[in-house]
């Protein structure tokens, strides 16, 4: 009797621990769901990632340098982070580029295991897109109160066809922290809480700190947000809301200046490091630049190839192909025009400001001039207004990146369509509709957005860099050395800029991963922005071999000059080798193959 008794009144409890695990393995399923689609849609980059890059050697290899240095630096003397080893002699030269910090820590523990800088940039691409499928999925959740909603909006957010055109970019790939921004400033909005204030200033910081293009995109967003409460809810701008969001947002930007005076320092010592809005205007989208699928787009990759071939005469395929795939376009009109008519309370904000912000980013992304299928239209942009109103404006070179806000958006309101379409269906279809329905969008979604096989670039790695590497590694101290030739000097590359010139992407990047072996200083480098000083070397050398070279060489403090001699024809080389064994200033001191090192003599 006992027996029974005790087996009856577990009954309920056993019901209630099955109720309380449910919706933790369902959020299991979900993380797990993600980390495969993050990597499937990578593929084969976590099987071929120890050894290989995305498509080619250039900015691959150079996000690889990037997190290697943030992560030596760091562990050596964290207060010389942006004086890297590139560029010498010039100070701040991390600031050339993107910082990366937010991802550089958190690969510290990768790049311990690993100790392979190829393979934690490439794994850390796969987590970041992870991370943002995450992302959008708790604020759409949020939102909607659906997780298939949330589920629909983390794919759309993290595999829309631009995202998969910016695999050779790491730092464009750390945009989870947009969607965390807003989720807590939609909590903040809502409640009030310190605490929320607080998480979105954190958020915030770790976005900017990531990226300085995805910062600027997420203050346009916040910005846009406040406009639209106030419009709506004017009388929520109390004075402590008011009050505690502006010391949260102080308290963000004063962490944030210490890795922005470096930039601000570059810029003033360097008239060239802003970009001209002639530069800008060569990157802005064209309006049919929307209806392009990049080549990593399965379905879409190959019906829109024609099209794509018009991107080259300005910016690109990468950056000109803004498709966001066909699914996300219907769910999110869909969604936006259920909000409109049928939204109450809560949701009427939410479609206003989802709307809003995807109008704005569209209209961003077409730049500074309006191009319309190839041709320039004379027609005032607002984007020309706030590059000169607003000083982060003119570091973004790219304004087509500002699409990462409207598939943000649509990912958002795709989540509330998908949430109305679930519970029509669940009135009238039986308990394993609601089911057999989100498993029919998701596939539709996936189908939509899926990649095709990426492709990989095979590198070298540490051991089986040239050995001239090892040799230098060995040297004491910081041995500024020179590795010759340049990037070529052609008259009209030369003004035009050298990152226009075929040479340099084709030297440099690799000369820079390779200094992850050695860290000495190196008057080489690859970066966003190329120094007056690596063009006055570039100079300096079209006459080379030549007493001018070696006379700006050592004017710059250069130890070291290795001849690749590979590079050069053997008539060239057997010129350069006569004319460094007749000069006394120079001492031939090692040779590995084809690889000449000399001393340059004070």
């Amino acid at each position: 009797m006992n027996e029974q008794t005790s087996g009856r009144n577990a009954s309920p409890a056993s019901a209630r621990k099955k109720r309380d695990r449910g919706p933790m393995v369902l959020t299991a399923v979900i993380i797990f769901l993600f980390l495969v689609l993050s990597v499937v849609f990578t593929r084969p980059m976590l099987t071929k990632g120890d050894h290989a890059v995305y498509k080619d050697p250039y900015d691959t290899t150079f996000q690889a340098w990037t997190l290697a240095w943030d992560i030596h630096a760091l562990s050596e003397n964290p207060l010389d982070l942006f004086n890297t080893n590139i560029y010498y002699p010039n100070p701040y030269t991390l600031a050339y580029s993107e910082h990366q910090i937010t991802t550089a820590v958190m690969a510290i523990p990768l790049m311990a295991i690993t100790g392979n800088p190829v393979q934690t940039a490439n794994y850390m691409l796969i987590f970041n897109l992870f991370l943002c499928a995450l992302g959008a999925y708790l604020l759409t959740r949020r939102l909607t109160g659906n997780r298939t909603a949330g589920v629909v909006a983390g794919i759309i957010f993290a595999f829309a066809p631009p995202r998969l055109a910016h695999m050779g970019h790491l730092q464009l790939s750390a945009a989870c922290w947009i969607p965390l921004s807003l989720l807590f400033l939609h909590r903040y909005s809502e409640e009030g809480r310190t605490r929320d204030a607080a998480l979105f200033a954190l958020f915030f910081l770790l976005q900017t700190l990531a990226t300085w293009y995805y910062g600027i995109i997420l203050a346009v967003a916040v910005l846009i947000f406040l406009a639209v409460r106030l419009v709506m809810n004017r009388k929520g701008f109390t004075v402590r809301w008011t009050g505690v969001f502006l010391l949260s947002v102080l308290v963000a930007l004063l962490l944030i200046t210490p890795f922005a005076i470096p930039y601000l320092k570059v810029q003033k010592d360097e008239p060239r490091f802003e970009r001209e809005i002639e530069e800008v205007d060569l990157f802005s989208a064209d309006v049919r630049d929307f209806a392009i699928a990049p080549t990593e787009n399965l379905v879409w990759g190959r019906l829109t190839a024609g099209l794509r071939e018009t991107t080259e005469e300005r910016g690109g395929e990468t950056e000109r192909s803004l498709f966001p795939g066909l699914v996300p376009l219907v769910l999110g009109v869909a969604g936006a025009v259920l909000l409109f008519r049928r939204g109450k309370g809560k949701e009427r904000f939410f479609v206003r400001y989802y709307v809003a912000i995807a109008v704005a980013s569209f209209v961003l992304c077409l730049g500074s001039s309006l191009y319309f299928f190839g041709h320039r239209l004379n027609v005032p942009m607002p984007y020309e207004l706030f590059y000169y109103l607003f000083p982060g404006f003119k570091v973004i070179r790219v304004p087509g990146r500002f699409i990462i806000l409207v598939i943000l958006s649509l990912a958002v309101l795709s989540g509330f369509a998908v949430k109305a379409v679930i519970g029509r269906v669940s009135s009238w279809r039986g308990e394993a509709a609601p089911a057999v329905a989100a498993l029919l969008v998701v596939g539709l979604l996936l189908v939509d957005l899926m990649s095709a096989t990426l492709p990989m670039y095979a590198v070298p790695l540490a051991d089986e860099f040239p050995p001239v590497y090892t040799w230098l590694e060995g040297r004491e101290g910081e041995a500024p050395t020179v590795e010759m030739p340049l990037a070529e000097y052609d008259k009209e590359t030369f003004e035009w800029g050298l990152q226009y010139e075929e040479t340099w992407p084709q030297r440099e990047p690799m000369r820079a991963y390779y200094s992850t072996l050695h860290w000495k200083k190196i008057f080489n480098g690859y970066s966003g922005f190329i120094p007056s000083s690596y063009y006055d070397g570039v100079f300096a050398t079209r006459d080379f071999p030549s007493s001018e070279a070696i006379d700006f060489f050592k004017a710059e403090g250069v130890e070291y000059m290795i001849i690749h001699g590979a590079l050069y024809d053997p008539l060239s080389l057997q010129e350069i080798i006569e004319w460094m064994s007749d000069h006394d200033s120079l001492e031939l001191i090692e040779r590995f193959g084809d690889d000449y090192v000399y001393r340059l003599k004070r």
